[in-house]
C-alpha cells in the first residue's frame, strides 16, 4: 500500500469523525444552556478554547465575541478559515476520499458526496437557521453511516485498518476535548463539592458521547461527576472513552505493524503504551485531587503526538499534500 493512499485513508476518518464530534458538542451546549441561569457558567467560548480555536477566532472576531452563541455556532460550523470547523472538516474529508476512489466503496463515496453537497449548496445551510437540532441530527446521523459503510463495505485489509487507526485516535483526541468542556465552563472539579449545574453539565457531556444508557447499566448508584469522568476518561468497554479508543487504536497499529515493516511502527506504538499505561494506573480520585483538566490536556498533547508520529512513521512526509494537512 503506497503511503499516499495509506495517508488520505487515515485523514478522511480522522475529518469525518471531527466534524460528527463537532456536531454531538454544539447540539448538547445548546440543550445544556436553556437550563442553565445567565451568568453561571462561561457558555460558548469553552468550545473555541477546546477547540484549540482561541487565537484564530480573536483574530477574526474580537472581544466579546466569544460570548455570543450564535457567532461560535456559526465559527466552528461554517468558518472555512477555521481547520477544525464542520464545513473544513467535510471538504477535506471528501477530497481525501476523492483520491482513494479505487480504495474505498461506492455506497461510502456516495454517503460523503451527499453529505458534502447538501452542506455546499446551501440545502443545509436553510436547515441551520431554521431548525438547527435537525441540522446537527442530520449531519451525525450522515457521518455515522458513512464510518458504519466502511466496516461493512471494505476488505478487512490494511486501507481499513488505517481507517480505522484514525477514527479511534480522533475520538480519543475529542472525548478528552468533550470533558475538558467542564473545565473551562464552570471551573475547576472538585468530587467532595458539586453543584446541580456542575452535575448537568457531567451528564450533558455523557449525552453527548451516546453513552448515557451505557453508564447507568454500569454504574447503578446515583450518578456524579467523579463516576462519568472514571467512565468517560478510563473504562475500556466503553468504544467512546479514552482509553477504549487508545486500546483499539493500539491493536489496529499493531495489525498494520504486522502485516508491513514492524519497526516503522515503534515510536507511535511506544507513545500509545505509556498514555494507555497511564490512564490505567492512575487513580480517578488521585486524578481529581490533581486537576482532570491536566490529565485531558496532557492525553490530548499525547494523542496528537501519536498521530504525528503515525505521520513520520507511514507517510513520506515529501509526498504530503494540503489534503493531509490538519491541526
Amino acid at each position: 500500500m503506497i503511503s499516499r493512499v495509506a495517508g488520505c485513508c487515515f485523514w478522511m476518518h480522522r475529518y469525518v469523525e471531527r466534524a460528527e464530534n463537532l456536531c454531538r458538542l454544539l447540539k448538547v451546549n445548546r440543550s445544556f444552556l436553556l437550563d442553565v441561569p445567565e451568568g453561571v457558567a462561561d457558555r460558548w467560548f469553552p468550545l473555541i478554547i477546546v477547540s484549540g480555536e482561541q487565537e484564530r477566532f480573536a483574530e477574526l472576531h474580537p472581544p466579546p465575541a466569544g460570548d455570543d452563541g450564535e457567532i461560535v455556532e456559526a465559527y466552528l460550523t461554517w468558518e472555512e478559515r477555521s481547520p477544525v470547523s464542520v464545513i473544513t472538516s467535510m471538504r477535506w474529508a471528501r477530497e481525501n476520499a476523492r483520491t482513494t476512489r479505487e480504495v474505498i466503496s461506492l455506497e461510502m463515496w456516495e454517503t460523503l458526496n451527499d453529505l458534502w453537497v447538501d452542506l455546499s449548496r446551501g440545502k443545509a445551510r436553510r436547515r441551520y437557521d431554521t431548525d438547527r437540532d435537525t441540522f446537527y441530527k442530520r449531519l451525525r446521523d450522515g457521518c455515522d453511516l458513512f464510518l458504519g459503510l466502511s466496516e461493512q463495505t471494505l476488505l478487512d485489509e490494511e486501507p481499513l485498518d488505517f481507517m480505522r487507526l484514525g477514527m479511534w485516535l480522533e475520538r480519543a483526541s475529542q472525548t478528552a476535548r468533550m470533558l475538558d468542556v467542564k473545565h473551562h465552563t464552570l471551573g475547576p472539579s472538585r468530587a467532595d463539592r458539586e453543584s446541580p449545574v456542575e452535575l448537568a453539565q457531567w451528564s450533558a457531556l455523557l449525552y453527548s458521547c451516546s453513552a448515557s444508557e451505557a453508564y447507568y447499566k454500569r454504574v447503578p448508584s446515583k450518578p456524579d461527576g467523579r463516576s462519568i469522568a472514571a467512565f468517560l476518561l478510563q473504562d475500556p468497554a466503553l468504544p467512546r472513552s479514552v482509553l477504549g479508543c487508545l486500546l483499539r487504536a493500539r491493536a489496529t497499529l499493531e495489525r498494520i505493524r504486522t502485516e508491513g515493516r514492524p519497526e516503522l511502527g515503534d515510536e507511535p506504538a511506544a507513545l500509545l503504551d505509556g498514555l494507555i499505561d497511564r490512564l490505567r494506573t492512575r487513580d480517578i480520585d488521585t486524578i481529581f485531587g490533581q486537576s482532570i483538566h491536566d490529565e485531558l490536556t496532557n492525553a490530548i498533547d499525547t494523542t496528537a503526538a501519536i498521530c504525528a508520529s503515525i505521520d513520520r512513521a507511514y507517510f513520506d512526509p515529501g509526498d504530503q499534500s494540503a489534503l493531509l494537512v490538519a491541526s
